[in-house]
């Protein structure tokens, strides 16, 4: 059936367009784990993404375990909020037809120091990926703060960029980096990451992946 909008109301405000984002807060523990387990004897990924940064090193096995446990059931009201938004409330997860679940395609710590940055680009081989900030720069907070007296301030923040520019329409979004922070989106979502001037790292981690649905009768099928 078409998925088509019937006004609910005397007035409404509408966003039918345009990709959808989540924002999660992660826990201090899932940081500080992360962190530990981020070191030189993990698999050098770089020659596999655009990135000009220092190191991005692929996660183990046991390191995408550690991710899903944190943030699945999140992405499931990530999707659950999606597909009500794109269908104008029609549909909605079914946990009574179907099991759900999320298949990592592969994911990779970015370290990145003083002038290095992230061209702008998609993800590909996934329907979703996300970023999650793990440590800054000592110090940057000072650099910001300069930065952002300029009429485009950037250092270090991620853009995502969107759609064609218009009076009734934001085509960007800047995202300050914060320890903790938490975002995903859909993978053709243009986006890059700024350089900045202070010395240290500015150290997250991406993931590429898909959610999976399978329904129950189906009981050969996997998720992941």
């Amino acid at each position: 059936m078409a998925n088509f909008y019937v006004p609910q109301g005397e007035e409404q405000y509408l966003s039918p367009f345009g990709p959808t984002m989540g924002y999660k807060k992660l826990s201090k523990e899932f940081v500080d784990t992360l962190n530990t387990k981020m070191n030189d004897q993990l698999e050098d990924f770089s020659d596999n993404l655009v990135g000009k940064v220092s190191q991005e090193l692929l996660f183990t096995e046991d390191i995408n375990a550690l991710f899903l446990k944190e943030v699945s059931t999140f992405i499931g009201k990530y999707q659950n909020f999606s597909e009500q938004r794109n269908t104008f409330g029609r549909k909605k997860l079914d946990g009574e037809k179907y099991n759900y679940g999320v298949q990592i395609v592969n994911g990779w710590f970015v370290r990145q120091f003083e002038n290095e940055y992230n061209p702008v680009h998609i993800h590909t081989g996934c329907r979703l990926s996300c970023v999650g900030y793990l440590s800054l720069p000592e110090g940057i907070e000072d650099e910001w703060e300069e930065d952002y007296k300029d009429h485009h301030p950037s250092n270090g923040h991620i853009q995502f960029v969107s759609g064609t520019s218009s009076g009734y329409t934001s085509t960007n979004f800047m995202v300050k980096p914060r320890i903790g922070d938490f975002y995903v989106f859909p993978n053709q979502l243009f986006h890059c990451v700024y350089p900045f001037k202070t010395k240290g790292e500015r150290r997250s981690f991406s993931v590429n992946m898909n959610f999976i649905e399978v329904p129950k009768d189906k009981k050969d099928e996997k998720l992941n």
